[in-house]
């Protein structure tokens, strides 16, 4: 290994050189969410949706995500989705294969999640489209039995007699309304030894007519009602749901006609509530107390309803006070918070991510929406509140402290499990040194950190000088992979402007590079939006559609140009100084406020009130062992005008020549005019 020794601030620091095994000279690249690839261009050519896949397999060298495929997301250190505290509301693989796993050892599955203990409500920010599935009372699955045939029901449906509908629920339930030409006979399953469906219990159903031509029908379930396999008689009751298939145990109810009959509609009666208040929505969930179920079967019936012990908590299941997020959710989702306090079940909850990152040949995960744990930004506790698991209420700052503690144990024991050392979390710009809710164990626990939308053209001075916590992250040896977008740059002014585009593109590698710390830092760039993805650009998000958009936003012309590895900044510079809540240290500092930090390098070229450390216009520079680069900007951020400001003549230290967006090299200047909010790369005359 070949090491270059240089001074930082004082202190001498080790740069291993060459010595990454990265794709480009000077930085590790990455790639976030690939997939859905598609038939594109590349470099003016067509190429095919799998030559797409393998061109990105030869640009970048971690990926947040998965290739799709064992072999590369080896080779290049893959690092696949995982949230793991949370739970679909409608299960999927993950929810299936913890409730097998659950089932064969012997662990209620229940266990996995918090429960209110008190009927509660939450303000709703946007609800997701993803509730219905709660709210509507979707079944998971419809199942037609019709001469011994098996095929998946949709409704509106023509029954004829004798016909068979399995009814399958991820959840018990006591109540379902349809509409039907005539009512139906109904049983319940019974699971046997094996978790299978052993019988068909017949159960008692009362119906009450709801409007003109529903019915809705309510039945108690009679004793404990276990989930089971969809699977009766040796013979699987699915037809090619995935979720069935990875093991999912359902609750399932057989409904029958004996003559021929029209289903309308069928849906579960919905325990969850919306109300509304003016402009502000209120999600009303029940709370479980054990003390309420008196024969302990898991079902408050009619009777023990009536004499609760504790008449604040009114489910009548448990997992009806299930904690649902009801802050601001990605569309299309719904969410129950895990809880993480269960060891047994916590075993299972690891072994899934074991066994997960095998089978696709992943390096690691990186865990989504870190700072959306319990706190208000998730649970605006209008009433109520209370959790049986923790001691604290929903959205305190005490109950999300805990329970980022509670997460950080999690993560830690599947890194043991593991052996992973690419844990990563998505923070965005959170500075954790500023966020109280993080405890040091979480910070800790954590290997790569993803800053996504870290870096935007117009991000100005005031921001680029809080940023330090990227260099205090490199201090304690933690990758990060640094996005920079094109998100409020002249792009966005101009979205039908390729050269707009292209000059985003080249002042977000310019940003990058005043954040690279070779070894531990990776670039991405990307678009304005957060939909990722291989697929083709469309007049949305490029001027040219049909480019491979990975292609299409990493300048690999300019990545291939080596302009070295960070220096220190020149003798006799003004180094550029950071602020921190009330401390300071610059560019040089090995510290700011007692946390260590990786020197920066950074220094003024030129500023507005050469006595001000925080100025209202300037030049950042950072030196490279074979170039420069340089940013100019505005204090504030995203200031429009900005953009059309006079070109600012800058004096270099030196002879350079301009890195091109295709990666040609300018003529050797000693002197570059920059525009409002541009970065350029420089690489120094006679380095190469």
């Amino acid at each position: 290994m070949i090491r270059k020794y240089r001074e930082w601030g004082g202190l001498i620091a080790m740069i291993p050189v060459l010595a990454y095994g990265q794709i480009f000279p000077s930085t590790g690249a990455a790639w976030v969410l690939p997939g859905s690839w598609q038939d594109a261009v590349i470099d003016g050519k067509p190429v095919t949706a799998e030559q797409v896949k393998a061109w990105e397999s030869q640009h970048a060298d971690v990926v947040f995500g998965s290739m799709q495929d064992r072999a590369m997301n080896q080779k290049m250190n893959a690092m696949g989705y995982m949230y793991a505290h949370k739970f679909d509301c409608r299960p999927g693989k993950q929810e299936a294969w913890l409730s097998r796993q659950a089932f064969l050892a012997g662990v209620d599955v229940e266990e996995g999640y918090l429960h209110f203990a008190e009927d509660t409500v939450l303000l709703m920010d946007k609800p997701s489209s993803g509730m219905a599935y709660l709210l509507e009372g979707h079944p998971y699955h419809l199942l037609l039995v019709r001469n011994h045939q098996f095929s998946t029901a949709r409704l509106p449906i023509d029954l004829q007699a004798g016909d068979q509908l399995i009814v399958m629920s991820s959840y018990p339930f006591d109540a379902f309304e349809l509409e039907a030409d005539s009512l139906p006979r109904v049983s319940r399953h019974v699971a046997d030894d094996t978790g299978a469906v052993g019988r068909w219990q017949p159960v008692a159903v009362s119906w009450q007519a709801e409007g003109s031509s529903s019915s809705l029908g309510t039945f108690v379930p009679g004793g404990a009602w276990h989930s089971a396999f969809p699977r009766y008689l040796g013979r699987e009751l699915n037809t090619g749901d995935p979720g069935l298939a990875a093991g999912l145990r359902v609750w399932m109810l057989s409904l029958s006609w004996p003559q021929a009959s029209r289903l309308d509609t069928l849906a579960i009666s919905p325990w969850l509530a919306v109300s509304q208040t003016g402009q502000q929505q209120g999600l009303a969930i029940p709370g479980w107390d054990p003390r309420n179920d008196k024969n302990s079967d898991g079902y408050v019936d009619e009777h023990e309803f009536s004499v609760r012990a504790n008449v604040s908590a009114s489910a009548r299941f448990r997992h009806q006070a299930r904690l649902i997020p009801a802050g601001y959710l990605w569309p299309g989702t719904c969410w129950y918070r895990v809880n993480l306090l269960d060891s047994a079940f916590n075993t299972l909850h690891a072994q899934w991510y074991q066994q997960d990152w095998q089978r696709q040949g992943l390096s690691g995960a990186y865990n989504d929406d870190m700072a959306k744990l319990l706190g208000d930004n998730q649970f605006k506790v209008v009433s109520g509140g209370k959790i049986n698991e923790l001691p604290y209420v929903a959205g305190s700052q005490q109950a999300e402290y805990d329970y980022a503690m509670q997460l950080a144990g999690f993560l830690k024991q599947v890194k043991s499990l593991t052996g992973t050392r690419w844990l990563a979390a998505n923070i965005s710009e959170l500075n954790l040194w500023h966020y109280e809710a993080w405890p040091p164990a979480l910070r800790e626990v954590i290997d790569v950190w993803l800053r996504e939308h870290y870096l935007t053209p117009a991000i100005g001075l005031g921001r680029l000088q809080r940023y330090w916590d990227n260099f205090a992250l490199a201090g304690q040896q933690d990758k990060s992979l640094i996005m920079a977008s094109t998100k409020g740059g002249r792009s966005q002014l101009s979205p039908r402007d390729l050269s707009a585009w292209q000059q985003d593109i080249e002042t977000g590698l310019a940003l990058y590079y005043l954040f690279n710390v070779p070894g531990q830092t990776y670039y991405h760039s990307w678009n304005q939006s957060y939909r990722y993805g291989s697929g083709h650009t469309d007049t949305a998000n490029w001027p040219q559609p049909g480019m491979a958009k990975n292609s299409a936003y990493q300048p690999t012309a300019m990545l291939s140009v080596d302009i070295g590895v960070p220096e220190i900044a020149p003798q006799g510079t003004e180094r550029v100084v950071f602020e921190g809540k009330g401390v300071e240290a610059d560019s040089a500092a090995t510290a700011i406020g007692g946390i260590p930090l990786q020197p920066s390098g950074w220094y003024w070229l030129q500023r507005s009130g050469w006595f001000s450390d925080f100025p209202k216009q300037g030049v950042i520079a950072r030196r490279y062992s074979k170039g420069l680069v340089v940013y100019r900007g505005a204090r504030e951020r995203n200031q429009s005008d900005f953009f059309a400001t006079e070109p600012l003549d800058v004096s270099l230290d030196g002879h350079y020549q301009r890195v091109n967006f295709d990666g040609s090299l300018g003529p050797a200047v000693s002197q570059v005019s920059l525009s409002g909010y541009q970065g350029m790369i420089l690489k120094r005359v006679g380095d190469n």
